[in-house]
């Protein structure tokens, strides 16, 4: 899932330091994701790798260095972003059975 994030965060802001990345992670999942530098570096590392981000120069005081999405990133985006919600379809649909079943069949044990 954090590729994903990375992937879509930088292409939403344009680009972003690894600091930024794991901030906006935790802040726009609202926590759900508690991501931190530390869980951040080694997914832009692969990506990176991989062709799907670019980093730059380090610049500034502090030297960071940002990231940025490749044309390959945003096409790796796509592909995760319909993996995740075939996913996600098939856990709802699986729940929503759970719970239909739930509410249709009365417990056999008397409670």
């Amino acid at each position: 899932m954090y590729a994903f994030f990375v992937l879509y965060f930088l292409r939403e802001a344009g680009q972003l330091s690894g600091y930024e990345l794991a901030k906006t992670i935790k802040d726009r999942t609202r926590g759900y994701f508690s991501s931190t530098p530390g869980n951040v570096y080694p997914v832009l590392r692969d990506l990176e790798q991989n062709g799907l981000v670019k980093s730059g120069n380090p610049v500034g005081k502090r030297r960071k260095t940002l990231y940025r999405i490749t044309a390959r990133g945003r096409k790796s985006l796509l592909d995760l972003a319909k993996t995740y919600k075939e996913r996600f379809e098939r856990i709802t649909s699986f729940f929503d059975k759970v719970t239909t079943e739930a509410r249709l069949k009365p417990r056999e044990d008397g409670d």
